[in-house]
């Protein structure tokens, strides 16, 4: 066990600071998932069993709705639709697993429908960034709960955020 001291206070310290520096979203996630890392050694110091229970449990909020941290808790078999989420967006594994599905625009530019890019498992060695036009859906296919860190710009309820229908079960347009 790493005791880098760091704290969810200290994380909302450090994000503070990067958003203040105005640098491109890119520059902000790097930096900004490397602090997330730093927390995740840290879990034991945080994580409550009380948010390994099924649900969304709020770690901060800012008074404007940036810089929401929650840790998200699915059931197994729970996934959501394709979408984005207005905003930049950090995940990182705490507990179990379950997978992550990348989307593009379908190409033929059907309005709101999208294509799986790629797909990629997170559990407790995984931290990703997605900026904030990344079109992405989750699935807790892993038969037990999975349990994550989940850290955005801005509140998702806050933004304008889109659901996404996949190319696969879109209707086709009439002729």
């Amino acid at each position: 066990m790493c005791d880098t001291g760091y704290s969810v206070k200290r994380l909302v310290e450090d994000l503070r600071e990067l958003k203040g520096r105005g640098e491109p979203e890119a520059a902000l996630l790097e930096a900004a998932r490397d602090r997330v890392k730093s927390l995740l050694l840290m879990k034991h110091n945080w994580l409550r069993s009380s948010m390994c229970k099924p649900g969304i449990h709020q770690l901060h909020e800012e008074p404007d709705h940036s810089l929401a941290i929650y840790v998200v808790t699915w059931e197994p078999g729970e996934e959501t639709t394709p979408h984005n989420h207005g905003t930049w967006t950090i995940i990182a594994g705490l507990d179990g697993w379950e997978t992550q599905h990348r989307w593009k625009l379908e190409p033929r530019q059907i309005p709101n429908v999208v294509v799986r890019e790629s797909s990629q498992r997170i559990d407790t060695a995984t931290i990703i960034a997605m900026d904030s036009d990344a079109i992405h859906s989750v699935h807790n296919d892993s038969g037990a709960l999975s349990v994550t860190l989940n850290v955005y710009g801005m509140n998702p309820d806050f933004t304008e955020w889109r659901r996404f229908v996949p190319a696969a079960q879109a209707t086709p347009p009439p002729r």
